[in-house]
């Protein structure tokens, strides 16, 4: 009986074992089920988390791709405006060779006509000059002596033989003065 006793105590003792360790099993289940339900929030809060970076990643790539081409572009038309301004350069030195090599030979046309006779000039709705001596030529006019006296003709009055005005490049719409505003203009300030 002894024996029945200490095994119906034994069997009840690991009974009693084994429901405690069931309890602490169940314990730890729920503790664990608890953890893994966080876990679960937390790794989906991550996910977002990832989803929003790589979203974030590729506004910024594209940003940057966006960048790198507008600086291409830029050192694109940097290198244009370089090859521009040397261009005009070259340009404006050319222009400003043929301005002075014109007014040099406009000048020497000029001052060989000083004392030279016209035996007779005729003249636009006057009457001719007769022995006209070239004494004065400026770029609107040119200054006579003759046999009647002085003449100062001037080519915006249309004074002038055509000719006359051809051969000195005289006149607002002379070579000379064309080149010459042309080189105002490029000597001017750029706004």
């Amino acid at each position: 009986m002894f024996e029945f006793r200490f095994s119906s105590l034994i069997k009840a003792v690991l009974l009693f074992a084994c429901v405690l360790g069931g309890c602490d099993y169940l314990s730890e289940l729920d503790k664990l089920k608890a953890e893994l339900a966080e876990l679960k929030t937390q790794a989906a809060e991550t996910r977002e988390t990832a989803d929003l970076r790589r979203q974030e990643w590729s506004e910024l790539k594209a940003a940057k791709d966006k960048l790198d081409l507008q600086l291409q572009h830029e050192k694109e038309l940097i290198q244009q405006r370089d090859l521009l301004d040397t261009q005009e350069r070259k340009l404006i030195g050319e222009i400003t060779y043929l301005t002075g090599s014109m007014t040099a030979v406009v000048e020497k046309a000029r001052s060989s006509a000083i004392g030279t006779v016209i035996p007779e000039l005729k003249l636009p709705g006057r009457p001719a000059l007769h022995n006209a001596k070239i004494f004065k030529i400026t770029d609107d006019s040119v200054s006579f002596l003759h046999e009647d006296g002085v003449a100062n003709l001037n080519v915006k009055a249309d004074e002038l033989p055509v000719e006359i005005v051809q051969k000195y490049d005289l006149g607002p719409k002379s070579l000379h003065k064309g080149l010459q505003n042309l080189m105002n203009q490029l000597s001017a300030p750029s706004k």
